[in-house]
């Protein structure tokens, strides 16, 4: 399984110009992908306590090129490794790599592609099996649940989850690493992004308690 949490970013001028409460669109060339945080593990193991998380960040690499190469590299690692393990659920063969985090499924995944794409680091169709073939588990979906009061299933905000399960989430709008990175206060960018990754451990943890001790 791999966890991850991205950050991009979106330029002034473009900051007014969505139909949705995500401004970053991949597809326009002037936002960036600006990197984020990755925490695999295997099946059967046990979230450790202090999970230690793998960074990938813009100003670690000499382009977005490069730092997306590095990306897809690592998605193919865990596409490796989830068939070699050979896990069966529900008596098949786990062979697709298992993808967890929150909002993955709307930016995330969609954003290395289209970044990818546009920085031309490999053909669509080879993009597509990377990113797109992996299984999302989309915490914003599965936490519906956990609502029983709210008659339509509408996704979830990693607030919302976070007090239904008894946890904080401390993140706040995709502006503050805005504003960090025009300050270049890399490192607040790579905390912030490392604290919220802990906070999808948490609540798939938490989630995954709540399914099997209800079956």
């Amino acid at each position: 399984m791999l966890f991850f949490d991205l950050e991009a970013y979106a330029p002034p001028s473009d900051r007014a110009t969505s139909l949705s409460s995500l401004v970053v669109n991949p597809a326009r060339p002037s936002h960036l992908l600006l990197g984020g945080c990755f925490f695999s593990k295997r099946f059967d193991e046990p979230i450790p306590e202090a999970p230690r998380f793998d960074g990938l960040w813009l100003w670690n690499f000499e382009s977005e090129a490069a730092l997306l190469r590095a990306i897809k590299a690592r998605f193919e690692l865990e596409w490796q490794r989830q068939r070699d393990e050979g896990v069966r659920v529900l008596g098949k063969p786990a062979k697709d790599l298992v993808v967890c985090g929150a909002g993955i499924a709307k930016f995330d995944l969609p954003a290395l592609y289209c970044r990818s794409l546009f920085n031309e680091i490999a053909d669509p169709a080879e993009l597509f099996e990377v990113f797109f073939k992996a299984r999302p588990i989309e915490l914003s979906n599965e936490a519906s649940f956990l609502f029983p009061e709210e008659p339509i299933l509408y996704p979830k905000t990693t607030r919302e989850m976070a007090g239904r399960l008894g946890l904080k989430e401390q993140k706040g709008s995709s502006k503050g690493v805005w504003d960090l990175y025009e300050s270049g206060d890399h490192a607040g960018i790579e905390r912030r992004t490392e604290e919220e990754l802990r906070l999808v451990l948490d609540l798939y943890e938490r989630l995954r308690r709540r399914v099997t001790r209800s079956a």
